[in-house]
């Protein structure tokens, strides 16, 4: 529980801090999700840049994806993000992927489930670096104004 309230209060501070500027990162790897891309997975070759109208991943160098700040539907930290991830994944693909069972507790996951234009629900599963990952959720809560969910 204390780990919570630390990390809650951690984020709220970045988040304020981050301020209105775009930021942009890339040591990050893509674990999975319902994007479909082809990446190393020991190459942090993903890169994601948070602004005030937009949240741009560009996965490896091939694959772009593009959101408004309101199509993001929820958050996620740490292994909910890995179940919320994986749940979405096999909602929309009924064979998913076994990268989900391969990954481990201490890493930095933070999942994003959005909507798609044409209606669909899909997610991202990242891998942040330890350096990173508080900035990154703080950029994400502040342009989108959801809260982080962490395991309790």
């Amino acid at each position: 529980m204390r780990r919570i309230v630390l990390l809650s209060f951690a984020i709220a501070i970045f988040a304020l801090w981050a301020g209105a500027t775009g930021s942009s990162w890339n040591k990050i790897r893509y674990m999975g999700g319902t994007v479909q891309a082809k990446v190393n997975p020991y190459n942090y070759n993903t890169t994601l840049t948070v602004s005030p109208d937009s949240i741009v991943l560009v996965i490896g160098s091939r694959q772009t994806v593009r959101l408004k700040p309101s199509q993001v539907r929820t958050l996620s930290y740490g292994q909910e993000a890995q179940r919320r991830v994986a749940a979405v994944v096999s909602l929309s693909n009924p064979n998913p992927p076994a990268l989900f069972g391969m990954l481990r507790a201490k890493d930095h996951y933070i999942g994003i489930v959005y909507q798609t234009d044409d209606g669909q629900i899909a997610a991202v599963l990242l891998e942040a670096h330890k350096l990173y990952y508080l900035d990154i959720l703080a950029a994400l809560k502040m342009v989108t104004g959801k809260p982080v969910e962490i395991e309790k």
